[in-house]
């Protein structure tokens, strides 16, 4: 995710520099590639070949040129770059700037040649410049799009070379497939979409047309509740911990080992097992509660809100958002910002399960037994499950369920009962996972249950993913 990060760096940015609009959509537009395609969300750091890898392995050859890029892209990442230098805010892991300026230098004739070289240009940057070239944008009226999409697909193949190029030729089907445009993906297929059936990524994003359910129609739930979370109180010790003065990091921007047993300290935690640890480190990054700084972690801004959520004096609506906020967070879990390449794929297939599981929660009146409603949530979404080895990656989405759940119980979007407090094997695996021991170990009899915040953040997710 990294979203809440990027955005306050595009603004900071935005303040920092000459104030030009075009600039700041541009950046903004080139860290999104970058994190989308390289897989690299973390928009402070940089190492050596990133630049390269950027501009002319992700934006050259895919991205179309609707914000001057050709002409200015290297000129605003030098800009970036110099900003996060000036500011402290560049990764202590980055390489030095003028390392990433010489990368740069050596662009300067390659990266607007290469994006003027339709021979590179993907599929979608091809579809989405002859959408351009007709007037109409990727961005615009979605009916518009789907009209264009259809004349190109009944175009012959000889018409379609003039936009697909060598793509006619290495890829199968493109003389003669399909196009369907969604948002900033374009596909080929060999055969019209089919609309009266949805494949199983649809259905993850466009859930079926329905009448409204009663538990989608939720009253504002009282802010009281949202000082109980646990998750509030270990931000603010968190930021406590780290005080006015900061406290320094290892070159590669985490916390000195030495520091750690004091923090886990402060934090009340039993155990100094890495996976208790980083979940929250990210969200504190997200939620500007912590700032790296070079070489130091410093507190953040938002750590006056959840000081201002905990004591009472925040506004009922600041505090009832910022506790919605951070349980979309848990939810849906933010990428590690220095994730291994090719983890994201399994991130997120994982994704979906834990709000489907809540909504088929939510449909429950008072508590659901956690095994019974697990077993119908895989059983209504079988098709999710890879055919190589459903039974595997059933078990790897039901210990996805548990964990999230047991953080929504810290935060007070659920309530779990019907487990031993402490058994020894789980509580030993528990604490070395960062999570409950009914999570590691469930036993039958387990029983689950929204609380009235978590009845009024199934309700926000349902009406955000619409009808």
């Amino acid at each position: 995710m990294a979203q809440r990060l990027q955005q306050r760096l595009v603004d900071e940015f935005a303040a920092w520099g000459s104030g030009d609009e075009a600039e700041r959509d541009r950046i903004a537009v080139l860290l999104q590639v970058r994190a989308d395609r390289l897989e690299r969300p973390d928009p402070t750091r940089w190492r050596s070949g990133d630049v390269h890898d950027l501009l002319m392995n992700a934006v050259a050859p895919r991205q179309v040129d609707a914000w001057g890029l050709a002409e200015h892209g290297l000129g605003t990442v030098r800009e970036f770059l110099r900003f996060l230098d000036a500011t402290d805010r560049l990764h202590p892991a980055s390489a030095k700037p003028a390392a990433l300026f010489k990368e740069l230098d050596r662009l300067a004739v390659k990266f607007p040649a290469a994006m003027a070289d339709t021979d590179r240009w993907e599929l979608a940057k091809r579809i989405f410049t002859a959408m351009l070239r007709d007037g109409v944008r990727p961005d615009g009226d979605p009916a518009e799009i789907d009209a264009w999409a259809a004349r190109f697909s009944a175009r012959e193949p000889e018409e379609r070379r003039e936009v697909l190029g060598r793509l006619m030729e290495e890829r199968e089907g493109y003389a003669t497939g399909h196009i369907t445009i969604d948002g900033g993906t374009v596909t080929m297929s060999p055969r019209p979409p089919q609309r009266t059936k949805t494949s199983d990524l649809e259905e993850t994003n466009a859930p079926e047309q329905r009448n409204e359910p009663e538990h989608h129609k939720v009253k504002q739930p009282s802010h009281e509740r949202v000082r109980d979370s646990a998750l509030l109180r270990d931000l603010a010790a968190l930021a406590g911990w780290v005080g006015a003065d900061g406290r320094p990091l290892d070159d590669r921007g985490e916390l000195r080992k030495a520091d750690r047993p004091a923090l886990f300290a402060a934090l009340g935690y039993q155990s100094t097992a890495e996976p208790i640890l980083t979940p929250l480190w990210l969200i504190a990054i997200e939620f500007d509660v912590i700032q790296l700084r070079r070489t130091r972690v410093v507190r953040g801004a938002g750590a006056v809100l959840v000081d201002d959520v905990l004591a009472g004096k925040a506004t009922p609506q600041e505090a009832l958002d910022l506790w919605v906020d951070l349980a979309d967070a848990i939810v849906h879990p933010i990428t590690p910002l220095h994730s291994e390449k090719g983890a994201e794929q399994l991130r997120r297939w994982i994704d979906p399960w834990a709000p489907l599981f809540l909504e088929l929660l939510a449909v429950h009146e008072g508590k659901a037994d956690l095994e019974e409603l697990t077993d119908q949530l895989l059983d209504a979404h079988e098709s999710r499950l890879p055919a190589r080895d459903p039974d595997l990656f059933a078990g790897v989405a039901a210990t996805a369920v548990r964990n999230t759940l047991a953080s929504l119980a810290r935060h007070g979007a659920v309530t779990v009962a019907g487990f031993a407090e402490n058994p020894e094997v789980a509580a030993e695996a528990a604490a070395m996972w960062g999570t409950a021991p009914w999570a590691v170990h469930p036993e039958p009899g387990i029983t689950v249950e929204l609380t009235d915040l978590g009845r009024y953040l199934v309700s926000l997710d349902s009406a955000a993913a619409g009808p």
